[in-house]
This record gives C-alpha cells, structure tokens and sequence, in this order.
C-alpha cells in the first residue's frame, strides 16, 4: 500500500489533501518521504495542504497540518529544487488538531515542505510534502 499512495495522490485532484500514515506508537521520532512511518499501532492520517503530489495555481499562501490529535507545529522548511532549504517562522500556539504556517511568496518550480510536530505527551512526528507551483 506505501508504495502506490504517491501513484494514487499524484492522481487526485489539484491541491487535494495528501494523506500521511502516523504510527502514534508512543514516543520517538516518526519519519518519512511524504508520510511519517508506520509502527506497532494502528496508523491514522494526518492532512496537509498543500497536498504531497500536488500542484498549486500560484503560491500557496500558508501550509496546514491536521492530526488525529493535538500536537504542536515546531518546525517547517521550504526547499525549491536545486536551492538550499528556508526556515518558516512558526507561531508557539497551544496543541491543537489542526496546525498551520504562513509560507514565504513561491515562484514557479517544485517544493520540498519538511515539517515536525510534537504531541503532549513528547512524541514527534515529522513529514515532507512534495508539490509544484505553477
């Protein structure tokens, strides 16, 4: 199934959300190329947008994240293909289910988003969505 959700998301629609698998198996780090990695829990989506495969008509103003649970946006990075990776400033907000970022203008080409959240009770969860600007 990991191996056909980027075929499958690079299908949808554009700007659709892309979904993410977290293994909330307790603490630790989870990582992944497009979604977090699946451990010894059940897994849940997590939303971002924009979406991994998608492609966006114009810079997207800000990036989203919804969880199956509170967490807390740490970081985010913004990476254009052959360029190195820009910090996005990220406000200290209380856990929530849905996070967001502000993103800085976009010009056309393909992006690169690396995100990291953490959970109360410590559990860190990072991702990468891939998208091209149009």
């Amino acid at each position: 199934m990991r191996t056909l959700l980027p075929l499958v998301v690079a299908g949808l629609c554009v700007a659709a959300p892309a979904v993410a698998q977290d293994a909330h198996a307790g603490h630790g780090s989870h990582a992944g190329h497009g979604q977090a990695a699946s451990g010894d829990h059940a897994a849940h989506s997590v939303v971002t947008s924009p979406a991994d495969g998608a492609m966006t008509d114009g810079s997207p103003d800000w990036f989203t994240a919804t969880f199956p649970h509170a967490m807390t946006l740490k970081t985010v990075t913004v990476q254009a293909e052959g360029v190195a990776a820009v910090s996005v400033p990220v406000t200290a907000a209380a856990a929530t289910t849905r996070v967001s970022a502000d993103l800085p203008t976009l010009r056309p080409g393909n992006y690169v988003l690396n995100w990291t959240a953490e959970g109360g009770d410590g559990h860190v969860m990072t991702g990468a969505v891939r998208f091209m600007v149009h």
